[in-house]
């Protein structure tokens, strides 16, 4: 029995090692994958308020995509932010995306009275699409794309507009 735990134990060890081993190399590997990925921007098709399909392209304007929680505080000011300054961000095109179904998102569009500005949209995209294509895994993320797809800044959590406009600045020619 003394044998045994003396094979045993160190192979228990060696095991458990080799398994937080590799779980940590292959998180660290998707991570790479996806800051890669979203170098440029990703085709992705979303659902925006009509429920019509509609894919994410470059449109050779600035695109900034906010991935949002509508029961978020922070989601929430970033929302009132964004409407009362939509005017900083008028050359861009702005997609609120969240995981939330159509009606809670039509609401939260509503409420903080989004559906009055014309460049910005409030689209459904499932968790699992959101992590896969973006890496979106916190609320709020924001991406923001220059005119030609590439992406120009990332930011996690609540973000001045201000900030945000400074980064959808023209390219230089």
């Amino acid at each position: 029995m003394n044998r045994y735990v003396k094979w045993a134990l160190p192979l228990l060890v060696l095991g458990l090692m080799t398994y937080f081993g590799w779980g940590f190399t292959s998180a660290l590997s998707r991570k790479r994958e996806a800051a890669e990925r979203i170098h440029t921007l990703p085709a992705c098709a979303v659902t925006p308020l009509s429920g019509q399909s509609v894919q994410l392209l470059a449109t050779g304007r600035p695109l900034v995509l906010v991935y949002f929680d509508p029961d978020c505080d922070h989601c929430q000011r970033e929302a009132n932010e964004l409407r009362q300054n939509a005017h900083q961000l008028a050359h861009a095109d702005i997609w609120l995306l969240s995981a939330a179904p159509l009606l809670a998102l039509n609401a939260f569009a509503q409420a903080h009275q989004l559906n009055t500005i014309s460049n910005l949209h409030v689209a459904h995209i499932t968790q699992q699409k959101a992590y896969d294509t973006f890496g979106f895994t916190s609320v709020p993320d924001l991406l923001i794309y220059h005119a030609d797809g590439s992406l120009a800044k990332r930011f996690r959590g609540e973000t001045s507009v201000t900030a945000i406009a400074n980064y959808t600045a023209p390219l230089p020619e």
